[in-house]
């Protein structure tokens, strides 16, 4: 007879998942041992890293937390535009948690089925990676991502549930697994975010300085930040364990609108309020409806590293406009012509 184990884990596999693990809710040493270690490394981004700390504890937020099922699905299926993909990070192009893919279907399935099971279940409230690999799902690399066979392009949901269960033997997460030596993916950062094994500093990363406008970055990395408006795979590309591992066989799931015409530099820049709210920040929701700017700056940013003089005009345009973070970017812009 199957175990109460077995079955969700073959729950899990029916609703698309590569793997399933279950581990205890118990504190997560390691994270917080690597979120002291990025506090003092990088004071300028302590605030960042203590806002994360409360996953750490699970027991502590939720008071009936007693086990973490986890589970893995990979992204590597689709098909990715090429024009797209230098805009916007891979994850974001195939966001299983849009409510109109199927990947948001099945999570709500399988939370389901734990409900249906008898478990209280809160979601998405432990640090994700980190229980992947502790419930020994895959490995940490150099760049922080967790690494499957098949690659890093791998999404982890996690449930905490209400009742003890059979757990995985538990696995440091401290540890990672690349070859000695490399760093391939640290010198491929062109920000210095990461700059050594295991490390990052959130100021300098484009991905979270591209989705968190209160990260003020400083301007000598807009440069740097070449095209992205919205995540960066700069990292992940360049590991050679990803070499060959995207499979984009299947076309993505169906979108609303057509992204493929509504992220262009030029729109983005010159976008209204209502589409905006009603197209752009619905689809790349981590950027709040008030901060279209965010959005303005970042399409200058990314037309100056493109092609300054073909864009010049909106430098222009920008210097008049009433936020004064697009005219500091307009100004930056139409500087950097004359370099």
């Amino acid at each position: 007879m199957a175990t109460l184990e077995t079955t969700i884990k073959d729950k899990a596999e029916q609703l698309g998942y590569e793997a399933c693990g279950i581990i205890s809710a118990d504190r997560f040493e390691e994270f917080v041992r690597q979120l002291n270690t990025r506090s003092e490394l990088f004071p300028h981004a302590k605030a960042f890293y203590e806002n994360l700390r409360k996953l750490a504890i699970p027991k502590e937020q939720i008071d009936w937390a007693k086990s973490v099922i986890v589970c893995v699905r990979r992204y590597d299926k689709y098909k990715i535009s090429d024009e797209l993909e230098r805009f916007i990070g891979k994850v974001f192009l195939c966001d299983g948690r849009l409510k109109y893919s199927q990947e948001y279907k099945n999570n709500l399935a399988f939370e389901e089925f734990l409900q249906q099971l008898g478990f209280r279940t809160m979601t998405n409230a432990v640090p994700a990676r980190w229980a992947a690999v502790k419930a020994g799902l895959g490995k940490f690399r150099n760049n922080n991502f967790l690494y499957r066979e098949t690659g890093s392009w791998n999404w982890v949901d996690t449930w905490i549930v209400d009742k003890e269960l059979e757990y995985e033997q538990e696995v440091d997460s401290s540890q990672y697994s690349c070859p000695e030596g490399c760093q391939k993916c640290i010198k491929a950062c062109p920000t210095g975010a990461l700059s050594a094994p295991l490390t990052m500093d959130a100021t300098k990363c484009i991905a979270c300085s591209t989705f968190r406008p209160e990260l003020k970055i400083d301007e000598s990395l807009f440069e740097k930040m070449g095209t992205w408006v919205y995540g960066c795979d700069i990292c992940q590309n360049a590991c050679p364990a990803n070499a060959g591992t995207w499979k984009g066989n299947e076309v993505c799931f169906e979108e609303p609108l057509s992204l493929q015409n509504l992220i262009t530099l030029d729109n983005l820049f010159s976008m209204d309020e209502e589409t905006y709210r009603t197209k752009i920040q619905p689809r790349f929701w981590y950027i709040n409806a008030e901060d279209r700017w965010f959005w303005k700056c970042k399409a200058i940013r990314a037309m100056a590293n493109e092609d300054a003089q073909k864009y010049h005009k909106y430098f222009v345009q920008a210097l008049d406009d009433p936020n004064e973070e697009v005219r500091k970017m307009a100004r930056w812009a139409l500087e950097g012509e004359h370099k």
